[in-house]
């Protein structure tokens, strides 16, 4: 699920400025964190920016295509997340070996938490007529929460593409899966492999966007998981299952993958999945990640969805995003901040750990109603494969918030979803007997 902070980008916009945004701030180190507010920042570099109305400004002038940018989650060994920011382009063979300035930052509410800003070659000097695919990979620390990623290509001080996308990061200290990486190519990490496409000794090109063509027969994917041996003791082994989910979400028999393997702080996993026109899915393609212990006890387990997969003449598609525009009706009316409070708060009972920190410590200090509706909408969405399904969850769950109220919220100042039985009927609804 993506949310949406709009006023960010809003704000951005009408600074304009944003291919100087750091032009008078020294770069940051490969991993480092900052964290100061939106006003002080522009108070800081105030002075250097320089208003451009040319957001418009065709990329086939400056002679590069098919911009494309994702951002993946993931850990250092120290528990450390990092945000990984994809940036892909294609250079054609009348492109000068120009600078580019690629700048980055990450948003938690009002406050820029993380930025970098580094320098590209538009096409290095190669002897080669043809179009040439490039990638550039920096990783910004981030914390935990829901983040706003922004970043921006200029070339001489002019906008030549911007991007943004949302994410959030888990909290950490229990086992979880990082995001999953649809590799492009790989080899062994050598002394010349650049530092941010290393992982777990392996030099992985990304396919950015984690796209997957639809005539491919085989996906390569990367993903890690960490803090198994909180669980299952180091070196005991446990059970990987792996695969991709058909039409309905659920595993797919031909598509499932099960590997023994010893349980370790960082358990690295790179492998393939057959794929065939119809698996995965099309629209919104999901790979399922289980961990299971000897006994069959499920340890953690996430659905990671990937970016639509590409038709042999498409170009490769960002990550889907349909949250991020989508109000569900049923929210209508839900305009004040102690009613979308509450309402948030009758969803920790349905939420995932994750989710409910973001729920607790992002959103509800936050204040931002608009943002509150939205994430509840995206929320549904990514329990659904459609905003009418998504709309008819939301509103049974408002009915079991109801029922609750009344049944037992006497006590809890009219909330059910804070006493014990509350909490069940919402999370698992009516009982059969």
């Amino acid at each position: 699920m993506q949310t949406v902070v709009r006023r960010l980008r809003a704000n951005l916009v009408h600074k304009s400025g944003f291919a100087q945004i750091l032009s008078n701030a020294s770069m940051a180190s490969s991993i480092s964190s900052v964290r100061f507010s939106r006003d002080d920042f522009w108070r800081i570099v105030g002075r250097g920016l320089v208003v451009c109305a040319v957001f418009g400004l065709s990329v086939d002038m400056h002679a590069q295509t098919s911009w494309i940018g994702d951002v993946l989650i993931q850990r250092l060994p120290d528990g450390q997340a990092y945000a990984e920011v994809q940036t892909a382009w294609t250079s054609k063979a009348e492109t000068a070996s120009d600078s580019l300035t690629l700048t980055m930052l990450v948003f938690q509410g009002d406050d820029i938490v993380s930025f970098q800003k580094d320098n590209l070659l538009a096409r290095p000097e190669v002897q080669d007529s043809s179009a040439l695919r490039h990638v550039h990979v920096a990783r910004l620390a981030v914390p935990h929460g829901g983040l706003r990623v922004e970043w921006l290509v200029a070339q001489y001080d002019m906008p030549l593409w911007r991007h943004n996308a949302s994410v959030r990061v888990p909290m950490g200290g229990i086992p979880e899966f990082t995001d999953v990486m649809v590799v492009n190519t790989h080899a062994p990490a050598t002394a010349r492999s650049q530092p941010n496409m290393v992982h777990s000794g392996l030099d992985l090109i990304p396919k950015v966007g984690n796209t997957i063509p639809v005539e491919a027969t085989s996906a390569r994917l990367y993903v890690e998981l960490h803090g198994l041996n909180e669980v299952v003791p180091t070196d005991s082994l446990f059970l990987l299952k792996f695969g991709w989910a058909d039409e309905q979400g659920q595993w797919n028999p031909s598509a499932t993958r099960y590997l023994r393997k010893a349980s370790a702080p960082i358990v690295p996993v790179f492998e393939v999945l057959p794929c065939t026109p119809t698996s995965p899915t099309i629209r919104q393609p999901m790979m399922k990640l289980e961990a299971q212990t000897r006994d069959g006890h499920v340890v953690v387990s996430r659905n990671v969805t990937l970016g639509d997969r590409e038709w042999p003449e498409g170009q490769p598609q960002r990550r889907p995003s349909a949250a991020d525009d989508v109000l569900l009706p049923s929210l209508n009316g839900y305009d004040t901040l102690d009613v979308m409070v509450k309402l948030l708060e009758d969803h920790l009972a349905m939420a995932r750990t994750n989710e409910q920190s973001t729920i607790q410590q992002v959103l509800i200090p936050g204040g931002d109603v608009e943002l509150m509706k939205r994430y509840i909408s995206g929320f549904w969405m990514d329990r659904s494969s459609s905003v009418p399904e998504a709309e008819a969850m939301l509103a049974q769950y408002l009915d079991r918030i109801a029922h609750v109220d009344e049944k037992y919220g006497q006590c809890k100042y009219g909330q059910g979803s804070l006493t014990e039985m509350g909490n069940i009927y919402l999370r698992f609804g009516k009982p059969n007997t």
